[in-house]
């Protein structure tokens, strides 16, 4: 419930980067120069008086911004009714919501006191989102705001790390599957937390890059169009986390029935486990250095890993048994089938720019 929580709060609180639009029309002024003049309600928003200093931003896709060189804008601020939330899980997704929306200052106040249970879930969920800290806090209220300065987490720096992440939890799990060392399973469910923290931090810089372009540079993205696959990548990520994390809650589960996992079903869901791993680990490779031949070897990767995933439950069925062993193979192959949307991805970065493979004429 939780990440649906979320998603509603990212799809509702889109409206803040509404932009205005309106048609100016090009004057010449002298004999070489043009000009335009600045929307009264922008020059308000911003501020802006006589002898104020302008940048212009040409951006990759012929854009032009502009960018008030001598205004600090004040960061926006989100103040959230703990009364009108519902929940305390509701208004915990919102807190979440509005951190991965770029807010730099997060409030949650109520009309009367707030109850333990919303402070320690509100408190809870501040210490998890990267770069926040509680800066005021009494019976009524309390006050976060982001300290973070986003040019020094770009985006693909932040997906290795979600690879790195990713890739030991599966490590654990596989370590596991024979039922007999699951001691690194109680480390997937921390693993979790911190993709999870990752992931949320993603959606920040993207929306950062979004509404401050002059910073889009340093965060990685090029341009707006870009986005979009950057919040998709990382959204697959996250997903392929939490099947490895539904892995180890099934060996924890079956451990504790204290089933016996026969050592050449262990075996071959080791092999898969493995195939799957590598097709993973070169599918992110690919996102990150985008190359035909990366992305080539990653296709077949989950190729073999889906062909794999079939011959195991094939054998599984023809036993007779083992059918907890064919619920965890279907994860793997789950795995393999989110490497797809990766890889998706990977091509239409490698196609942006000119290489020994295409030819960009822009």
């Amino acid at each position: 419930m939780f990440k649906n929580i979320v998603l509603i709060v990212l799809t509702g609180l889109y409206s803040r980067f509404r932009k205005l639009v309106e048609t100016r029309r090009v004057q010449k002024v002298g004999y070489n120069s043009l000009s335009v003049s600045i929307p009264k309600e922008y020059a308000e928003e911003m501020n802006l008086k006589k002898g104020d200093t302008i940048l212009f931003q040409e951006d990759s896709d012929g854009t032009l911004r502009l960018i008030p060189a001598t205004k600090a804008r004040e960061g926006a601020r989100a103040t959230l009714r703990a009364d009108q939330a519902g929940s305390v899980e509701m208004l915990t997704g919102l807190v979440v919501g509005a951190y991965a929306l770029g807010y730099d200052t997060i409030e949650v106040a109520g009309k009367e006191p707030l109850d333990q249970a919303t402070v320690d879930g509100v408190l809870g969920t501040v210490r998890r989102l990267r770069g926040m800290e509680v800066v005021e806090s009494d019976e009524n209220r309390i006050v976060a705001k982001s300290f973070l300065d986003p040019t020094k987490f770009p985006v693909d720096s932040l997906v290795k790390r979600l690879q790195i992440l990713v890739s030991r939890s599966l490590e654990y799990v596989t370590e596991s599957l024979d039922l007999k060392q699951t001691a690194g399973l109680n480390r997937v469910a921390r693993v979790k937390e911190e993709v999870d923290e990752l992931y949320w931090l993603i959606l920040r810089q993207l929306l950062v890059a979004l509404n401050r372009r002059e910073l889009a540079s340093q965060i990685g993205i090029e341009s707006p169009l870009h986005a979009s696959g950057n919040r998709v990548s990382a959204k697959t990520l996250e997903e392929i986390s939490g099947i490895i994390q539904d892995i180890a809650e099934e060996l924890v589960r079956l451990r504790g029935l204290g089933t016996r996992m026969d050592p050449k079903v262990a075996a071959s869901m080791k092999k898969l486990a493995a195939k799957a791993g590598e097709a993973f680990n070169t599918t992110v490779e690919s996102l990150l250095t985008p190359d035909v031949k990366l992305i080539g070897r990653s296709l077949a990767l989950v190729e073999e890993t889906m062909g794999l995933e079939k011959e195991v439950t094939d054998e599984l069925l023809a036993s007779g048994e083992f059918g907890n062993a064919r619920v965890l193979v279907s994860y793997f192959g789950q795995l393999a089938r989110y490497c797809n949307i990766i890889i998706e991805i990977a091509s239409h970065r490698m196609l942006r720019k000119t290489s020994r493979v295409v030819t960009v004429q822009q």
